[in-house]
This record gives structure tokens, C-alpha cells and sequence, in this order.
């Protein structure tokens, strides 16, 4: 009799020890499950931010090195003949490596020459193909040199534009008539590579506003911004 109690009692503890050990492996795996799911949902957020000192895009006067500083202007001749339009010396300023910038743009237009021009290059020195986005100028300026009407120049002034051509190693070209700041797409410059970039300013007014005398145009920074992706 006292048998067949203690086997039941026996019975019994050895079920409630089981569920005991059922329950403790079932919140184990919960515990193990809670925490491999945070773990995937950490990694599948995570994300990557690229140094900044990987992407650079430079001005530069040389084609075969960076060279930044002075870039002189076509019809830049005042010692040789001070009767004809000239430009100023413009500086390029690699200050911001995704915002290169030329400044001092500046020329003095008289009637036997009508266009001056800048040749440089720009290069991608960073690990990444890069894409213009944007080209950007300052304000136009023109003022009238003494002895010139500056009603007529004002006219005049609307005549000036400003054209930027992007020669690559292939050859090709593209040209932007900049009249405004203008956005740009599909324009790539893969890294290690240059193109040449050819800066010049028009003046081919109508006869109707022609100015009577010579004057000075100026444009405030030329800004070529550039991204990572062209989307």
C-alpha cells in the first residue's frame, strides 16, 4: 500500500519537473529568439557615410597635376595693345573639394574684341565617380568707364552671357549656356579622370543697344557643384 503511494508521488513530481524543465527551455528560446531578432533588425538598418576626404573634385591650370591658383584670360594683352578688350586674372579656389569655385571673373569690353575666355580643368581626385549637379554664378555686373553712358550700358549688359563647355579625353563636349543658375544631370566624371572645361563671355549686343564706349563686366563666383550619385 505504502508502495503503490510513494510511486504515485514519484509520478507525480516527475511530471511537475518536466513541465518545470519544459517551461525553462521555452523561455530560453524566447530569450534567444528576442535577442537574434534585434540583432538582424540592427543590422538592417545600419548604414555607411563614406570620409568626406574620399570625394574630391579639384580645379586645377595643368592637366597633368593639380595646380590651382591664377588662370589667365584669352585677349589678356594690355602691355601689348591697350586699345582691345582684356580680361582679369581669375583664381581658382579649391577651398570646399565638392564646390569648386573660380573667382575674379572680370573683363573690359571695347568694340574691337567681343569675347573673352578661361581655359582650365577640372579632376576627380576622391575613390568615387562623381556627378555635376549644378553650376552656379554670382551677380552680373557691368559699369560704364568714364566717357560711357551707363543707361547704355545697362542695355548692353543684357547682351553679356556666359557659356561653360566641358571637353572629356574622349573628345566629346558638352556646352551650357549659363543665363541663370542651372541644374544638371547626367553629367558624370569618373574617378582618376579629368575633362577641360572652356569659360568664356559674350558680348555680341544688338545695334540698337550698343554701348558707346567701353565698360567692365564682372560675375560673381563660378560654382560647379558636384555628388556622389546623380539621382
Amino acid at each position: 500500500m505504502n508502495s503503490k503511494r510513494t510511486r504515485k508521488r514519484y509520478n507525480k513530481n516527475s511530471k511537475i519537473l518536466i513541465i518545470m524543465v519544459l517551461m525553462i527551455g521555452v523561455i530560453g528560446l524566447s530569450i534567444g529568439f528576442s535577442a537574434f531578432s534585434k540583432n538582424l533588425d540592427i543590422n538592417s538598418t545600419a548604414t555607411v557615410t563614406p570620409d568626406p576626404s574620399d570625394f574630391k573634385i579639384l580645379f586645377s591650370s595643368s592637366k597633368d597635376s593639380v595646380v590651382d591658383g591664377y588662370i589667365y584670360p584669352w585677349a589678356y594683352n594690355p602691355d601689348e595693345d591697350s586699345t582691345k578688350s582684356k580680361g582679369d586674372i581669375a583664381t581658382i579656389d579649391n577651398t570646399d573639394p565638392t564646390h569648386p569655385k573660380i573667382t575674379g571673373i572680370k573683363a573690359t569690353f571695347m568694340k574691337e574684341n567681343r569675347e573673352i575666355g578661361y581655359g582650365l580643368y577640372v579632376t576627380n581626385q576622391g575613390r568615387y565617380d562623381a556627378y555635376l549637379k549644378k553650376i552656379e554664378f554670382g551677380d552680373k555686373k557691368c559699369t560704364a568707364k568714364p566717357g560711357t553712358s551707363q543707361t547704355l550700358v545697362n542695355q548692353a549688359c543684357n547682351s553679356i552671357t556666359l557659356h561653360i563647355r566641358f571637353v572629356d579625353t574622349g573628345e566629346s563636349s558638352n556646352l551650357y549656356n549659363v543665363s541663370n543658375n542651372m541644374v544638371v544631370s547626367n553629367h558624370p566624371l569618373r574617378k582618376g579622370t579629368s575633362e577641360g572645361i572652356t569659360v568664356w563671355i559674350d558680348y555680341f549686343p544688338d545695334a540698337a543697344v550698343f554701348a558707346d564706349g567701353d565698360f567692365d563686366v564682372t560675375f560673381g563666383d563660378i560654382t560647379l557643384t558636384y555628388s556622389s550619385s546623380d539621382s
